[in-house]
């Protein structure tokens, strides 16, 4: 276990870096799979820490804290896996290179390495750049692991990475959309927030409610 554990740690090095060794191990490497299985959910562990804020404000139940966690974790994966594919089928159109989805899967996955700072997140005010930081950093990251898988240059995968980009969008509009909803309802249901709310904008809402109950509390004769 403390083995696998330095491996996982190991490949988040090599991830935040990516260098170009980095495709032959993600290649080649029998346990490579599961080492960035778990880069992925150390960087989905910490995100979700970090947006917990959201969860701890509106007093969730322990149950529902656990489901609520449970299902951003299936939600995480399942982009690393939609992620994937959507610049795999872009890639294999555009270009002359044909790597194994497997390979793209890896090196997509190692790109979430800077998602494992997602704690960070609850820093008050400063949160929500984090977080855009955060994405960015692995966005550049996916950049240049497309670049390294096909061996092209930065504008051909700044275009497969647009164009699968595109095709998640238009997934997420069109088919995905009842999947959108399910998601959103559960989410609400359990936490009595939508999704597209922030985790300042919970405890600023948070600390308006119990001004306003605290005010009210202290009017009573």
């Amino acid at each position: 276990m403390l083995e696998y554990l330095w491996s996982v740690w190991r490949a988040i090095q090599l991830g935040l870096r990516l260098e170009p060794g980095v495709v032959q191990i993600a290649d080649t490497h029998p346990k490579a799979g599961g080492v960035v299985l778990g880069v992925v959910i150390v960087a989905g562990i910490s995100l979700l820490i970090g947006q917990s804020v959201i969860l701890f404000a509106n007093q969730v139940r322990p149950g529902r804290f656990a489901l609520s966690l449970l299902i951003n974790g299936l939600l995480l994966a399942m982009g690393w896996l939609m992620w994937s594919a959507a610049v795999w089928i872009t890639g294999d159109r555009l270009f002359d290179e044909s790597p194994r989805f497997v390979l793209v899967l890896r090196l997509i996955g190692l790109s979430y390495a800077p998602l494992v700072f997602g704690f960070l997140i609850l820093m008050p005010y400063l949160g929500p750049f984090v977080q855009r930081v955060l994405h960015t950093w692995s966005f550049l990251i996916a950049l240049k692991a497309v670049a390294m898988a096909y061996h092209v240059g930065f504008w051909p995968a700044l275009a497969c990475v647009g164009i699968g980009w595109l095709m998640m969008m238009a997934l997420t509009s069109t088919v995905g959309r009842p999947v959108v909803a399910l998601r959103n309802l559960i989410w609400r249901r359990l936490t009595g927030t939508s999704m597209d709310l922030s985790a300042q904008d919970i405890l600023r809402q948070f600390a308006v409610d119990k001004t306003s109950s605290s005010e009210h509390k202290g009017g009573k004769p």
